[in-house]
């Protein structure tokens, strides 16, 4: 069963970069929408910068340090900080909220596949 699922998921490494660019943008244009409700310097506004910056960092630093479980800790703590974010809009700005969850379905589907690679490494 791990296999089946882990080969209905292989096609995310090969669409990742297209996918990461499109769910950048998505919150670039939440963040313009929080400054604008709100202010820029916003503890909101802040820790949306505080995810953008962790989603950009990933493929960034899980070149130098690629052990799949780097990848997998460090797509976690985006997930972790993306659903905080994702909470904390749905308190305090109506409806934007609803901008992150393509970004929190990708999390997930990009978790469990990290999971099933770290599996099969260890079962060869």
């Amino acid at each position: 069963m791990t296999e089946q699922l882990y080969q209905s998921l292989s096609w995310i490494p090969e669409y990742a970069t297209g996918v990461w660019v499109t769910l950048s943008a998505i919150l670039v244009f939440t963040l313009l929408r929080v400054g604008k409700r709100q202010q820029v310097g916003s503890a909101l506004f802040n820790l949306g910068i505080g995810v953008l910056a962790l989603i950009w960092l990933y493929p960034l630093i899980t070149p130098y340090f690629y052990p799949i479980e780097t990848g997998l800790i460090l797509t976690l703590i985006t997930f972790g900080f993306s659903i905080y974010y994702y909470s904390r809009l749905a308190r305090e700005v109506a409806k934007l909220h609803l901008l992150l969850v393509p970004q929190l379905i990708w999390l997930s589907l990009s978790t469990l596949y990290l999971l099933l690679v770290l599996i099969s490494k260890f079962k060869a």
